[in-house]
């Protein structure tokens, strides 16, 4: 096998088909950026995208953005950008708060569904952060909170 040469890897960086991609990403001058998992290149399009959203959207338009800048139906618009890529029909997909925020939310809902049970129900060995927004959701509610093993939940489940 032929050894590798500067003159072969200048070639091969000419032929990519993809090289055209780097143009879309703001990097130093001499800097070759491999680091993509944490905190990846800026890309090009960002800066200008948030001053739009922080000076006129939210600076200028206020409130108006919800209907003048479609804020309204921006969760739906990215789910569908995420489902093209994990191969989701349109609609399938919602982007919205973090998973710990809209478990807050879904159990604050479920328990005002129907405020007569005064007991909440949850898995022992869930995750730390779901235990706490349990706990903080019984506190909020007033309520019951009863830690159960998985195996433990139909025998506790009830009117309650």
């Amino acid at each position: 096998m032929a050894e590798p040469t500067r003159t072969k890897a200048e070639q091969a960086d000419k032929d990519d088909p993809l090289a055209h991609v780097g143009n879309r990403f703001r990097l130093p001058d001499e800097v070759i950026y491999l680091d993509g998992n944490s905190l990846g290149a800026l890309p090009a399009n960002v800066p200008a995208a948030v001053d739009d959203g922080v000076v006129r959207q939210w600076g200028t338009d206020l409130i108006g953005s919800w209907n003048g800048n479609d804020w309204w139906t921006l969760p739906a618009r990215t789910g569908d950008r995420i489902g093209r890529l994990v191969g989701a029909a349109p609609g399938q997909i919602i982007c919205g708060d973090s998973t710990s925020v809209q478990l807050f939310q879904a159990l604050v809902m479920l328990c005002r569904l129907n405020p007569q049970r005064q007991t909440l129900v949850t898995d022992d060995t869930g995750f730390p952060t779901d235990q706490y927004l349990a706990e903080s959701v019984a506190r909020m509610l007033d309520l019951r909170l009863l830690r159960v093993t998985p195996e433990a939940v139909n025998e506790v489940v009830g009117e309650d």
